[in-house]
Protein backbone atom coordinates (compact mmCIF):
# COMPACT_ATOMS: atom_id res chain seq x y z
CA UNK A 1 0.00 0.00 0.00
CA UNK A 2 1.31 3.51 -0.72
CA UNK A 3 1.43 6.55 0.81
CA UNK A 4 -0.99 8.65 -1.47
CA UNK A 5 -4.74 9.87 -0.94
CA UNK A 6 -6.17 9.65 -4.90
CA UNK A 7 -8.93 12.15 -4.78
CA UNK A 8 -11.72 11.88 -7.38
CA UNK A 9 -12.90 15.32 -7.86
CA UNK A 10 -16.79 14.59 -9.19
CA UNK A 11 -19.97 16.56 -10.77
CA UNK A 12 -22.90 15.09 -12.24
CA UNK A 13 -20.90 13.26 -14.26
CA UNK A 14 -21.89 9.39 -13.27
CA UNK A 15 -20.93 6.84 -15.88
CA UNK A 16 -17.58 8.56 -16.10
CA UNK A 17 -17.11 8.85 -12.39
CA UNK A 18 -17.47 4.56 -12.72
CA UNK A 19 -15.02 4.35 -15.13
CA UNK A 20 -12.39 6.83 -13.13
CA UNK A 21 -13.40 5.13 -9.99
CA UNK A 22 -12.91 1.65 -10.99
CA UNK A 23 -9.68 2.40 -12.65
CA UNK A 24 -8.18 3.88 -9.44
CA UNK A 25 -9.37 0.56 -7.75
CA UNK A 26 -7.56 -1.93 -10.26
CA UNK A 27 -4.17 0.02 -9.92
CA UNK A 28 -1.44 -2.53 -9.48
CA UNK A 29 -0.30 -1.17 -6.29
CA UNK A 30 -3.17 0.08 -4.03
CA UNK A 31 -3.34 3.49 -2.68
CA UNK A 32 -4.10 4.11 1.06
CA UNK A 33 -6.86 6.73 0.44
CA UNK A 34 -9.49 6.74 -1.99
CA UNK A 35 -11.84 9.56 -1.95
CA UNK A 36 -14.20 11.25 -3.86
CA UNK A 37 -15.02 14.47 -3.49
CA UNK A 38 -18.07 15.08 -4.98
CA UNK A 39 -19.11 19.22 -6.19
CA UNK A 40 -22.86 18.79 -5.27
CA UNK A 41 -23.82 16.64 -7.81
CA UNK A 42 -27.52 15.28 -8.70
CA UNK A 43 -28.47 11.73 -6.63
CA UNK A 44 -28.08 9.75 -9.43
CA UNK A 45 -23.80 10.29 -9.16
CA UNK A 46 -24.18 8.86 -5.62
CA UNK A 47 -26.41 6.24 -6.70
CA UNK A 48 -24.20 5.15 -9.61
CA UNK A 49 -21.28 3.83 -7.03
CA UNK A 50 -22.65 3.75 -3.64
CA UNK A 51 -21.74 -0.30 -3.80
CA UNK A 52 -18.16 0.75 -3.61
CA UNK A 53 -18.69 2.92 -0.47
CA UNK A 54 -17.15 1.48 2.28
CA UNK A 55 -13.83 0.76 3.52
CA UNK A 56 -11.44 1.36 0.71
CA UNK A 57 -13.77 4.40 -1.05
CA UNK A 58 -14.84 7.43 0.71
CA UNK A 59 -17.71 9.70 -0.37
CA UNK A 60 -17.53 13.57 0.64
CA UNK A 61 -20.56 15.40 -0.74
CA UNK A 62 -21.42 19.25 -0.71
CA UNK A 63 -24.39 20.50 -0.51
CA UNK A 64 -24.41 22.54 -3.30
CA UNK A 65 -22.35 23.26 -6.18
CA UNK A 66 -19.16 25.51 -4.93
CA UNK A 67 -16.50 26.96 -7.90
CA UNK A 68 -14.29 23.74 -8.97
CA UNK A 69 -11.00 25.22 -6.91
CA UNK A 70 -13.35 25.36 -3.57
CA UNK A 71 -13.28 21.81 -4.21
CA UNK A 72 -9.38 21.03 -5.16
CA UNK A 73 -9.07 23.64 -1.87
CA UNK A 74 -11.14 21.38 0.18
CA UNK A 75 -9.19 18.53 -0.73
CA UNK A 76 -5.67 19.66 0.01
CA UNK A 77 -6.98 21.18 3.57
CA UNK A 78 -8.35 17.39 4.72
CA UNK A 79 -5.02 15.38 2.95
CA UNK A 80 -3.43 13.35 5.63
CA UNK A 81 -0.56 11.39 3.66
CA UNK A 82 2.80 12.25 2.42
CA UNK A 83 1.01 12.40 -1.32
CA UNK A 84 -1.62 13.12 -3.21
CA UNK A 85 -3.62 13.46 -6.65
CA UNK A 86 -7.19 14.67 -7.92
CA UNK A 87 -8.55 13.14 -10.51
CA UNK A 88 -10.65 14.13 -12.60
CA UNK A 89 -13.56 11.98 -12.80
CA UNK A 90 -13.67 12.09 -16.84
CA UNK A 91 -10.27 10.38 -17.22
CA UNK A 92 -8.84 6.47 -16.50
CA UNK A 93 -5.87 5.58 -14.95
CA UNK A 94 -3.90 2.84 -16.26
CA UNK A 95 -2.79 -0.07 -13.80
CA UNK A 96 0.81 1.29 -13.49
CA UNK A 97 -0.09 4.57 -12.30
CA UNK A 98 0.53 5.19 -9.51
CA UNK A 99 3.36 2.62 -8.95
CA UNK A 100 5.21 4.47 -11.63
CA UNK A 101 4.56 7.95 -10.00
CA UNK A 102 4.92 7.57 -6.48
CA UNK A 103 8.18 5.32 -6.68
CA UNK A 104 9.57 8.17 -8.87
CA UNK A 105 8.81 10.70 -6.27
CA UNK A 106 10.04 8.24 -3.59
CA UNK A 107 13.26 7.94 -5.55
CA UNK A 108 13.68 12.17 -5.73
CA UNK A 109 13.51 14.17 -3.12
CA UNK A 110 14.14 16.94 -4.66
CA UNK A 111 10.96 16.74 -6.53
CA UNK A 112 7.38 17.80 -5.27
CA UNK A 113 5.24 16.70 -8.20
CA UNK A 114 5.46 14.61 -11.29
CA UNK A 115 2.54 14.39 -14.44
CA UNK A 116 2.68 12.45 -17.29
CA UNK A 117 1.20 11.95 -20.78
CA UNK A 118 -1.78 10.39 -21.84
CA UNK A 119 -3.71 8.69 -24.25
CA UNK A 120 -6.24 9.98 -26.03
CA UNK A 121 -9.93 8.07 -25.74
CA UNK A 122 -13.30 9.45 -27.50
CA UNK A 123 -16.70 9.63 -25.19
CA UNK A 124 -17.33 6.53 -25.31
CA UNK A 125 -14.22 5.31 -23.62
CA UNK A 126 -12.50 3.98 -27.22
CA UNK A 127 -9.08 5.10 -27.74
CA UNK A 128 -8.32 7.76 -30.40
CA UNK A 129 -5.07 6.05 -31.27
CA UNK A 130 -3.42 9.07 -30.23
CA UNK A 131 -1.40 10.85 -27.07
CA UNK A 132 -1.77 14.15 -25.63
CA UNK A 133 1.93 15.00 -26.55
CA UNK A 134 4.16 13.03 -29.17
CA UNK A 135 6.13 9.57 -27.82
CA UNK A 136 9.24 9.85 -26.09
CA UNK A 137 9.36 6.32 -24.13
CA UNK A 138 11.35 6.40 -20.53
CA UNK A 139 12.30 9.96 -21.07
CA UNK A 140 11.35 13.24 -18.32
CA UNK A 141 10.93 16.28 -18.75
CA UNK A 142 12.12 18.86 -15.88
CA UNK A 143 10.37 22.32 -14.85
CA UNK A 144 13.35 23.33 -12.37
CA UNK A 145 11.48 27.21 -11.88
CA UNK A 146 8.59 28.68 -12.89
CA UNK A 147 9.76 30.71 -15.50
CA UNK A 148 10.06 26.94 -17.44
CA UNK A 149 6.41 25.92 -16.26
CA UNK A 150 5.65 29.51 -18.34
CA UNK A 151 7.53 28.88 -21.46
CA UNK A 152 5.73 25.30 -21.45
CA UNK A 153 2.54 26.58 -21.96
CA UNK A 154 3.45 29.89 -24.32
CA UNK A 155 4.23 27.09 -26.60
CA UNK A 156 0.97 26.02 -26.95
CA UNK A 157 1.61 22.93 -24.66
CA UNK A 158 0.79 22.22 -21.05
CA UNK A 159 1.09 19.78 -18.27
CA UNK A 160 -1.53 17.80 -17.62
CA UNK A 161 -3.67 18.50 -14.30
CA UNK A 162 -5.50 15.48 -13.50
CA UNK A 163 -2.49 12.97 -13.57
CA UNK A 164 -0.36 15.42 -11.37
CA UNK A 165 0.94 13.60 -8.01
CA UNK A 166 1.84 16.13 -5.02
CA UNK A 167 3.91 16.14 -2.32
CA UNK A 168 1.49 17.17 0.07
CA UNK A 169 4.31 19.16 2.24
CA UNK A 170 4.69 21.30 -0.71
CA UNK A 171 1.47 21.22 -2.40
CA UNK A 172 0.15 23.11 0.92
CA UNK A 173 2.80 25.88 0.98
CA UNK A 174 0.79 27.49 -2.81
CA UNK A 175 -2.77 27.52 -3.55
CA UNK A 176 -5.35 27.56 -6.25
CA UNK A 177 -6.03 31.16 -6.66
CA UNK A 178 -9.48 31.72 -7.20
CA UNK A 179 -8.57 34.75 -9.57
CA UNK A 180 -7.31 33.07 -12.03
CA UNK A 181 -10.26 30.65 -12.95
CA UNK A 182 -9.92 27.84 -15.59
CA UNK A 183 -6.39 28.75 -15.89
CA UNK A 184 -5.50 28.42 -12.05
CA UNK A 185 -3.38 25.06 -12.77
CA UNK A 186 -0.96 26.81 -14.55
CA UNK A 187 -0.45 28.92 -12.27
CA UNK A 188 -0.44 26.34 -9.62
CA UNK A 189 2.64 25.06 -11.48
CA UNK A 190 4.48 28.06 -11.65
CA UNK A 191 4.20 28.86 -8.34
CA UNK A 192 5.18 25.08 -6.99
CA UNK A 193 8.02 24.94 -9.27
CA UNK A 194 9.75 27.85 -7.33
CA UNK A 195 9.66 25.37 -4.24
CA UNK A 196 11.16 22.36 -6.06
CA UNK A 197 10.98 20.52 -9.02
CA UNK A 198 8.26 19.32 -11.38
CA UNK A 199 8.53 16.51 -13.30
CA UNK A 200 6.98 15.05 -16.37
CA UNK A 201 6.49 11.75 -17.53
CA UNK A 202 6.68 10.91 -21.31
CA UNK A 203 5.24 8.23 -21.12
CA UNK A 204 1.65 7.74 -21.10
CA UNK A 205 0.16 6.29 -18.04
CA UNK A 206 -3.38 7.69 -18.13
CA UNK A 207 -6.13 7.94 -20.40
CA UNK A 208 -7.54 11.63 -21.39
CA UNK A 209 -11.20 11.65 -22.44
CA UNK A 210 -11.95 14.50 -24.86
CA UNK A 211 -15.49 15.11 -25.16
CA UNK A 212 -18.32 18.19 -25.24
CA UNK A 213 -18.95 20.21 -22.38
CA UNK A 214 -15.08 20.07 -20.97
CA UNK A 215 -14.44 22.88 -18.44
CA UNK A 216 -11.08 23.79 -20.34
CA UNK A 217 -13.02 23.57 -23.97
CA UNK A 218 -13.15 27.80 -23.80
CA UNK A 219 -10.74 30.46 -22.19
CA UNK A 220 -11.82 34.19 -22.21
CA UNK A 221 -10.04 36.62 -24.10
CA UNK A 222 -9.48 38.74 -20.93
CA UNK A 223 -8.44 35.24 -18.30
CA UNK A 224 -5.54 35.08 -21.23
CA UNK A 225 -4.30 38.00 -21.15
CA UNK A 226 -4.57 38.17 -17.02
CA UNK A 227 -2.39 34.46 -17.48
CA UNK A 228 0.03 35.87 -20.19
CA UNK A 229 0.79 39.11 -17.16
CA UNK A 230 1.41 36.50 -14.80
CA UNK A 231 4.12 34.98 -17.36
CA UNK A 232 5.60 37.95 -17.86
CA UNK A 233 6.73 38.16 -14.36
CA UNK A 234 8.40 34.57 -14.37
CA UNK A 235 12.16 34.06 -14.03
CA UNK A 236 14.13 31.41 -16.02
CA UNK A 237 17.34 29.63 -15.48
CA UNK A 238 18.82 31.54 -18.36
CA UNK A 239 18.70 34.39 -20.25
CA UNK A 240 18.10 32.41 -23.80
CA UNK A 241 14.93 30.79 -22.47
CA UNK A 242 13.36 34.19 -20.94
CA UNK A 243 13.56 35.70 -24.13
CA UNK A 244 12.08 32.61 -25.87
CA UNK A 245 9.27 32.99 -23.31
CA UNK A 246 8.52 36.69 -24.31
CA UNK A 247 8.95 35.87 -27.72
CA UNK A 248 5.93 32.80 -27.47
CA UNK A 249 3.60 35.57 -24.97
CA UNK A 250 4.27 37.85 -28.46
CA UNK A 251 3.26 35.08 -30.61
CA UNK A 252 0.04 33.70 -28.26
CA UNK A 253 -1.08 37.52 -27.57
CA UNK A 254 -0.89 38.45 -31.59
CA UNK A 255 -2.96 35.64 -32.02
CA UNK A 256 -5.57 36.40 -29.98
CA UNK A 257 -6.22 39.67 -31.16
CA UNK A 258 -6.28 38.26 -34.46
CA UNK A 259 -9.36 35.98 -33.62
CA UNK A 260 -10.87 38.92 -31.67
CA UNK A 261 -10.50 40.91 -34.60
CA UNK A 262 -11.97 38.43 -36.54
CA UNK A 263 -15.11 37.06 -34.59
CA UNK A 264 -15.70 40.87 -34.17
CA UNK A 265 -15.56 41.43 -37.62
CA UNK A 266 -17.72 38.76 -38.64
CA UNK A 267 -20.33 40.64 -36.15
CA UNK A 268 -19.93 43.73 -38.27
CA UNK A 269 -18.84 45.28 -34.73
CA UNK A 270 -15.33 47.56 -35.79
CA UNK A 271 -15.23 49.32 -32.56
CA UNK A 272 -12.16 46.83 -31.22
CA UNK A 273 -10.51 46.88 -34.51
CA UNK A 274 -7.94 49.86 -33.79
CA UNK A 275 -7.25 48.96 -30.19
CA UNK A 276 -6.25 45.18 -31.06
CA UNK A 277 -4.32 46.36 -34.27
CA UNK A 278 -2.64 49.06 -32.19
CA UNK A 279 -2.18 46.60 -28.61
CA UNK A 280 1.23 47.41 -27.74
CA UNK A 281 1.80 43.40 -27.63
CA UNK A 282 0.25 43.09 -31.22
CA UNK A 283 3.35 42.02 -33.88
CA UNK A 284 2.56 42.74 -37.56
CA UNK A 285 5.10 40.27 -38.82
CA UNK A 286 3.51 37.44 -36.37
CA UNK A 287 0.18 38.08 -37.59
CA UNK A 288 0.84 37.75 -41.40
CA UNK A 289 3.10 34.25 -40.20
CA UNK A 290 0.27 33.14 -38.00
CA UNK A 291 -2.52 33.94 -40.70
CA UNK A 292 -0.50 32.33 -43.59
CA UNK A 293 0.04 29.05 -41.05
CA UNK A 294 -3.72 29.06 -40.61
CA UNK A 295 -4.61 29.50 -44.07
CA UNK A 296 -2.44 26.53 -45.37
CA UNK A 297 -3.30 24.13 -42.84
CA UNK A 298 -7.38 24.83 -43.91
CA UNK A 299 -6.52 24.89 -47.34
CA UNK A 300 -4.62 21.32 -46.63
CA UNK A 301 -7.45 19.90 -44.96
CA UNK A 302 -9.95 20.68 -47.39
Amino acid sequence: MLDITVCIMSYNRPKFLREALSSVLAQDLRSKKIIIYDNGSDECVYEEIKEFIGLKVQWRGAEFNHSGIWNFNRALRECETKYIMMFHDDDRLCPDFIETQVKFLEANDNFVAISCNGFLINESGESKNATLAPLKLSEIEVFSCSGQVALKYAGNSCIPMSPMVYRVQAVSLVEFREEFGKVCDAVLFCDLADIGMIAYQETPLYECRVHSGQDSSYFAYNLMNQLEDFFWSRKCVTDVEQARLHRLLIRQHTARNIKQLYQSVKKRDFSLSILLLMDDMFRVIDAFKLMSSWAFKNRWME
